[in-house]
């Protein structure tokens, strides 16, 4: 099977159109896309798939969570943060006299009800089955290996929540599953579509095409994939969606396959080893460019980082700064994990961190937006949100991490480089990021001989 005409002919063009950037031949691409699973790799994912369906369906790992005592926040006085908002003790206190007691009562209940509503708008992303074939691997779900991918897609739909609605956006139920038109502002059903299980060009960041992008680089089905190359695969799909931007004169992603267009410019900032730095003149060049080098374009920044050595936990001395990095107004979260397993961090909490769970099976949301007039089930919209939290010592993840920033306009993204700076000066030998005004120029080797 031509696995990349296949996905072309999902996406309802068969050869580019006049105007269309076409797509460069890849060998290394097509052997990964057209690698078929083993036995021993397909009977392993099946019961991955069964023991998924299991829990789901017994309610197992809300159980499990309960009884571990991991999703239900310590008592304790420390304030706690979600993406970069800062909520203050959720516990009540102590106090002597009664009357500032039921005060102080009513004040955190008030406080427990703000965090519980703003978690209860956090886009949450989990395995899904019954989508459509994986290629030759006929994969249709990707339970087992594709958690990496779905926090990665939590940190984009966060990221873009935050971008389309406003960090204050809170879901209270009423809003309708697709928007009235094309100049209304998008609807929490429209951002997903954007992460539809389904190989089209109206779902860009969909499984399907993080995989199909992301094919060169060693992503294939069936096979798991650490943050650092799942970064990779999404620049190629902003790279992608810009190309196609651009021919279609500054329109988004494809609008009549979809209300939501994918308006953010992408700066990754992965330096071949070493700290990776972010240049801040790049970082300008990217939410600047194709303009007049003064109009601003919503930027988001990706950092992936490996701290420390140890293949278990992260080193000790770069859990301050993961801390901090949780506090910044700008954050929108972590791709991180513990040994074995990703999840996405959206906060922290003294020396936890706060996070949501991909590791959950449900039915996939396949359907895209439709033209005009046509009807969505809403319904599918629910299944991309959750109402409990995680937690877990910082100091217990995984070195392998990625770093998410959203910076709406310039100022956000030089107030970001000063928190950054401060950072790192304050810890000037183990610093988690290296910044940068511009790269230095590449020296010719040759004329200095």
């Amino acid at each position: 099977m031509d696995w990349k005409r296949y996905l072309k002919t999902e996406e309802g063009h068969g050869d580019p159109s006049p105007g269309e950037p076409a797509e460069e031949e890849a060998t290394e691409e097509v052997v990964f896309l057209q690698r078929s699973l083993s036995l021993t790799e397909r009977t392993r994912l099946g019961l991955s798939e069964a023991w998924y369906s299991w829990v789901e369906r017994f309610g197992l790992q809300r159980l499990r969570s309960i009884v571990s005592g991991v999703a239900t926040l310590p008592e304790t006085d420390e304030p706690l943060y979600l993406l970069g908002k800062r909520y203050e003790t959720l516990n009540r206190g102590e106090k002597e006299d009664e009357k500032e007691d039921d005060d102080a009562q009513l004040r955190a209940k008030e406080r427990t009800e703000a965090f519980a509503e703003d978690l209860g708008s956090r886009a949450w992303v989990t395995y899904r089955s019954g989508f459509s074939p994986l290629g030759p691997s006929l994969l249709t779900n990707d339970a087992g290996w594709g958690c990496t991918i779905r926090s990665g897609q939590m940190l984009l739909a966060n990221c873009l929540l935050v971008h389309h609605k406003g960090r204050e956006w809170r879901r209270r139920g009423g809003e309708a599953s697709t928007s009235a038109g094309h100049d209304a502002p998008p609807t929490a059903e429209d951002i997903f579509s954007l992460f539809h299980d389904h190989p089209g060009m109206g779902s860009p960041l969909s499984l399907h095409n993080v995989i199909k992008e992301g094919a060169g680089l060693g992503i294939a089905p069936g096979r798991w994939v650490g943050p650092h190359g799942l970064c990779q695969a999404v620049r190629r799909i902003f790279t992608r969606e810009e190309a196609r931007r651009r021919a279609r004169g500054g329109a988004g992603i494809n609008v009549a396959a979809s209300r939501c267009e994918l308006s953010l410019s992408l700066y990754l900032a992965a330096d071949a080893g070493g700290i990776p730095t972010l240049y801040r003149s790049r970082a300008v060049e990217e939410a600047t460019c194709g303009s007049d080098g003064a109009t601003w374009r919503p930027l988001l920044i990706l950092v992936p980082v490996t701290l420390g050595c140890n293949s278990s936990y992260v080193n000790p001395c770069y859990v301050p700064q993961i801390l901090t990095v949780l506090s910044t107004p700008q954050s929108v979260g972590i791709v991180g994990g513990k040994p074995g397993s990703s999840i996405y961090v959206l906060g922290r909490q003294g020396d936890r961190i706060l996070y949501l769970d991909p590791h959950t099976l449900k039915p996939s949301v396949s359907g895209v937006i439709h033209h005009e007039g046509a009807q969505n089930d809403g319904a599918g919209a629910d299944s991309y949100f959750c109402d409990s939290v995680h937690h877990m010592l910082c100091a217990r993840l995984d070195p392998s991490l990625a770093l998410g920033f959203y910076c709406r306009e310039r100022r956000d993204l030089d107030d970001l480089y000063e928190r950054l700076g401060e950072l790192s000066r304050k810890h000037p030998t183990t610093s988690i990021v290296s910044l940068a005004e511009e790269p230095e120029p590449e020296k010719d080797y040759d004329a200095a001989s």
